[in-house]
């Protein structure tokens, strides 16, 4: 009966991709509280945009690896495991181990060789290149073991094993917190090390983090792999193809992937490299431009990355799923899985990144205040023109993947080909002439263009209707209007986190402010019944059996 209970759970993408989505926001948590005395310990807005531009490139760099071969790997593994063909997906894991190995040797080689000019170039405002380019450097032993991390989850997200999935990585948040703070704090404050040494530990982190997943998925492939090898030694059909085919089919199956990543992806990395040139020529003087740039590259980023645990949980779960539907020729299901990601991922990633604007005093005072308390305001600002790409970073990547997943790939790829064209062409020009508020406007308009033409494509080559989407983003968008208006009633009762409150009142206050106001979401979106239709549950039903139990 348990048994059979976990293979249902296992076919309902919804229940995979909540599962990936809750473990991610807690590894993404876990981020978020740790860089809270992380930011105490580095001290100042120089050595947080080190480690926030740092973070950046590499984020890119894995985000491509990531999504390329263990995307592929994924989906080899969950049409073949569809078919009952376990020896091939066995082969599977096997050569794609190497090739990711290979790859991260590789790109940590490209990244260290590199490190010295790409600092210079992306370098702006206060500090030292030098101490800049030795942050990079740090961050290149990561993408030798991430990668090869990311093809043992890629395995399992093939199988549909998300619970695996998730644990991993929290576990390895879990290690690079723990590493991060405790190795720095070491460092700062026992052998009086100066604090830029904090950015550079708080970097290697990464690659320890990622070690001490490897070790947690590895000692679980003991008990994992007996099973399979036993279900593979006792098929009917013996594997009819080569390794070199299944190399192919590797190659095949992520280069869409990793070409759609690699341009998807870029927004940050662009971002990143053509800020500071954009500022100077704005005209902001050093102070201003490492402040906007500290606030973007570590604040808001991090503050962002919360609804976007939504995407990454989606992607992850969409994969397999829609393979296995592609498999058995079930276009109704494909159709139905994309709208239900799309659905869900509006329902809960709207609110949260609104939430971003509506309490960016509070999580700037409580989170992540600026060196000088006189710049929080400022800080404050910045999130809050922020705040809405989060939205559109989290709503893109759920487009783009069902769009490769469902045999787009060509689609895929020219959006975003077109996406990254008006992204390169707009963005210095749009920063020199209105500060940072211009790269939100470039972002703003190249995602859009990005989304409206996934959004076509879905509809044309695989007839998904969104007249009953747009019906409930009206519902959505008015359960917002309602949570502003209690966040304003909170504001006029003086629980608006403000720094003179000091920094644990102000937590309080950002709390009951926040909590009170998403509840008023969630009421007012549970009385037009908007829950219930997308997560297939009824409140007085769970209460009622609740009583009786």
């Amino acid at each position: 009966m348990n048994k059979k209970h976990n293979n249902h759970r296992k076919q309902s993408i919804l229940a995979g991709a909540m599962i990936s989505s809750v473990g991610i926001l807690l590894a993404k948590m876990i981020g978020l509280l740790y860089t809270i005395p992380f930011k105490t310990i580095i001290e100042t807005n120089a050595n947080a945009n080190y480690f926030g531009l740092t973070q950046q490139m590499y984020s890119y760099l894995l985000n491509v690896s990531q999504a390329g071969f263990p995307f592929a790997i994924a989906t080899l593994v969950a049409k073949y495991s569809a078919k009952q063909d376990y020896q091939t997906s066995l082969l599977v894991k096997k050569i794609s181990n190497r090739l990711m190995f290979t790859f991260g040797a590789i790109m940590m080689l490209l990244l260290m060789i590199g490190s010295s000019p790409l600092a210079n170039f992306v370098f702006s405002g206060e500090g030292n290149p030098s101490d800049f380019r030795w942050a990079i450097f740090m961050s290149s032993f990561a993408l030798f073991f991430v990668p090869i991390l990311s093809s043992i989850r890629g395995f399992y997200q093939g199988l549909k094993e998300m619970e695996l999935y998730s644990i991993s990585q929290v576990l390895e948040q879990l290690a690079n917190a723990g590493f991060a703070l405790g190795a720095s704090a070491i460092a700062v404050y026992v052998f009086d090390i100066d604090r830029v040494w904090a950015v550079y530990l708080g970097i290697l982190a990464t690659s320890v983090a990622a070690i001490a997943a490897i070790l947690f998925l590895k000692y679980y492939d003991k008990q994992k792999m007996k099973e399979l090898v036993h279900l593979a030694k006792q098929q009917p059909v013996k594997k009819s193809v080569s390794n070199m085919y299944i190399v192919k089919e590797l190659f095949y199956v992520s280069i869409p992937f990793m070409i759609t990543a690699l341009l998807g992806y870029s927004d940050s990395i662009i971002n990143a490299v053509i800020l500071p040139k954009g500022l100077e020529a704005f005209g902001y003087n050093d102070h201003d431009t490492t402040l906007i740039q500290s606030v973007v590259n570590y604040s808001a980023l991090k503050l962002m990355s919360i609804p976007q645990v939504l995407a990454l949980g989606f992607c992850s779960a969409i994969i397999p799923h829609i393979s296995n539907a592609k498999a058995k020729k079930d276009y109704r299901l494909i159709r139905k899985n994309i709208l239900d990601c799309i659905d869900i991922v509006l329902y809960i990633a709207i609110p949260v990144s609104f939430c971003l604007y509506v309490f960016a005093q509070g999580l700037i005072v409580t989170l992540y205040p600026p060196e000088n308390v006189k710049d929080i305001p400022y800080a404050v600002t910045i999130l809050q023109w922020f705040a809405m790409l989060a939205l559109l970073n989290t709503v893109a990547p759920i487009i783009t993947t069902s769009l490769t997943a469902s045999g787009l790939k060509k689609k895929s790829v020219r959006n975003v080909a077109i996406e990254v064209i008006v992204k390169v062409g707009s963005v210095y020009f749009m920063i020199a002439g209105f500060g940072y508020i211009g790269m939100v406007i470039s972002t703003f308009i190249s995602m859009m263009i990005l989304i409206l033409l996934g959004l076509y494509d879905l509809g044309k080559y695989h007839g998904i209707n969104f007249r009953y989407t747009l019906r409930k983003l009206v519902v959505i968008i008015l359960g917002c209007v309602v949570l502003w208006g209690v966040a304003q009633v909170c504001f006029l009762l003086g629980l608006d986190s403000h720094y003179k409150h000091g920094k644990f009142i102000a937590l309080i206050q950002l709390l009951v402010a926040g909590g009170l106001s998403c509840l008023g979401y969630f009421i007012f979106t549970y009385m037009c019944s908007l829950p219930q239709i997308l997560f297939q549950f009824d409140l007085e039903k769970m209460i009622k059996k609740l009583k009786r139990g």
